[in-house]
């Protein structure tokens, strides 16, 4: 779905707080995300209060749904190659998104009867229904300078990130950690390889070709795709928006 602009993040046992916690899987218990279905970034969800979300579908319609409420159905489904047991979040929500996704569809939570973790330079963190780390960190210096060699403006939101920074173009590369003046550091630990996601257009769900292959020739490095760093913090129990940060090599 549709990312949400926050001020800060907070941390927990599932680590970022209110982060990829929910995740919908097909009827056979498959995750999917706009890899597939690229229409699912036309659905916008966003906090009504603490503990409830809102989400609202393409063509207007919405669900709300409860931090506090979760059915006892186990669905054992899995993220890429980790298998993972989740509880079916709402029936009456599983509803809502198989309607407006013309297919049936299941919403689960991921909660305390899995536990998954990386680690980075010899730190770990837990994380919940995120691809393969709990961060994801762009640099909005290196995000100018694609769309400089692109000739166009691609905004933030297509890469995902949960957190922004702004240091030299391309400098995330070059990294290891970014320790906070206020204590505590976010530790890189690879480049995020990039799939078909950047290309799909979020204002319309239409995936861009040649947009996609302007971009893999740009950002190819080491015979990756890449843009972003994957990372985790350590000693850190919340970020806000304007944290001072000194970059560590």
């Amino acid at each position: 779905m549709a990312g949400v602009h926050v001020h800060s993040l907070s941390f927990g046992s599932f680590g970022v707080r209110d982060d990829r916690q929910y995740m919908l899987v097909d009827q056979k218990h498959r995750f999917i995300t706009q890899r597939t279905h690229p229409i699912l970034a036309q659905f916008k969800p966003h906090a009504i209060e603490p503990g409830i979300w809102q989400v609202l579908g393409p063509h207007g319609a919405q669900v709300d749904i409860y931090a506090e409420s979760t059915t006892e159905s186990v669905i054992e489904t899995s993220v890429w190659k980790t298998s993972l047991k989740t509880r079916e979040k709402s029936k009456t929500v599983s509803r809502w998104f198989s309607e407006q996704l013309d297919e049936l569809v299941y919403l689960v939570e991921f909660d305390d009867l899995e536990s998954r973790f990386r680690t980075a330079q010899g730190h770990q963190a837990p994380f919940a229904f995120a691809d393969g780390y709990p961060l994801l960190v762009c640099n909005q210096s290196s995000l100018e300078a694609l769309n400089a060699a692109l000739g166009q403006r691609l905004d933030m939101s297509r890469f995902r990130p949960n957190i922004v920074v702004r240091l030299d173009e391309f400098q995330e590369y070059e990294t290891k950690k970014l320790r906070l003046e206020k204590g505590g550091s976010i530790v890189f630990a690879e480049p995020c390889v990039r799939c078909n996601v950047p290309a799909i257009d979020p204002m319309t769900s239409v995936y861009q070709r040649e947009l996609h292959l302007r971009m893999k020739e740009i950002l190819r490095r080491n015979e990756r795709v890449i843009f972003g760093m994957n990372a985790i913090t350590t000693n850190c129990a919340k970020l806000e928006i304007g944290d001072q940060l000194t970059v560590v090599r």
